[in-house]
């Protein structure tokens, strides 16, 4: 008789149906991602509130970008012109430029005051006539390295620095050699 009634109870039994556990498991799901969710666009918001704070200036820093199209070292002067491009989204200002010949360190110009503005999508030249040399760019000492012709030609590094902080390198040689 044991037997007879063990078999009754487990008819007895009832479970949960599929439909229903996964009703179940869904709302706890949707409340604990919701949750989750709204923590995470309220971190979101509460960080953009703080950017909102930061100078506007600061922040165009990093949209400034220029590119030296051309390098003119001018025969028979001291010249130089820089022709560049704005390829930044901002408007730039050119103040200083510095000129190294990099054979030796000589300092060609130093913090040179400029104050030039670049509109976003255009190009300057830029004409240094203020540099005092010895003599000219055709000049041994200023076209090669270590002022002799039967070494390379000498290279310059030119750097531009921007009112907002930013500084802009190439290196040229005179005349495109």
């Amino acid at each position: 008789m044991r037997n007879d009634s063990s078999k009754l109870l487990l008819k007895n039994r009832r479970a949960v149906s599929q439909i229903m556990g996964s009703v179940v498991l869904l709302g706890i799901v949707t409340s604990v991602g919701s949750v989750i969710l709204f923590n995470g666009m309220e971190s979101i918001s509460a960080f953009t509130y703080d950017l909102s704070f930061h100078e506007k200036s600061k922040n165009q820093i990093h949209l400034e970008d220029l590119i030296f199209e051309n390098v003119r070292f001018e025969p028979n002067t001291d010249n130089i012109e820089i022709d560049l491009l704005n390829i930044g989204t901002v408007e730039s200002t050119i103040s200083t430029v510095t000129i190294l010949k990099i054979d030796n360190q000589e300092i060609i110009a130093n913090w040179v005051d400029v104050n030039q503005s670049i509109q976003i999508k255009e190009n300057q030249r830029i004409t240094l006539d203020e540099i005092i040399l010895t003599g000219t760019w055709n000049d041994d000492c200023y076209y090669y390295v270590d002022c002799n012709p039967t070494k390379a030609v000498a290279k310059y590094k030119i750097s531009l620095t921007t009112t907002r902080g930013n500084f802009f390198t190439t290196i040229a040689s005179p005349f495109n050699t």
